[in-house]
């Protein structure tokens, strides 16, 4: 079954994707410029996790982008053709999982 998401929600989803790019970027820059984290236990670091941290924010960043040139690429077709290619999921509707 298909539901609509009203835009304004979609709108939101996007807003928050793009803090958690420029968060992952940051991170990134920090750790660029020599940060190092590690995980640790009672305040004592252990094992240095910089590489595993920078990997992960490094795949942040590119999902991001990702999804942003998705829901543009949509946006632009429909502004372009009035609506998107009934092959394409519009942007706005979220497919609810069949009940087995």
């Amino acid at each position: 079954m298909d539901r609509l998401v009203p835009a304004g929600i979609v709108e939101e989803w996007m807003t928050h994707l793009r803090r958690q790019r420029s968060r992952a970027n940051d991170m990134i820059w920090l750790i660029e410029q020599g940060a190092t984290l590690h995980d640790g236990q009672d305040g004592k670091p252990l094992h240095d996790a910089t590489e595993r941290w920078l990997t992960e924010q490094r795949e942040v960043v590119a999902d991001v982008n990702r999804l942003e040139e998705l829901y543009k690429g949509i946006n632009e077709r429909r502004a372009h053709f009035g609506r998107v290619d009934p092959s394409d999921e519009p942007v706005g509707t979220v497919k609810k999982p069949a009940r087995h």
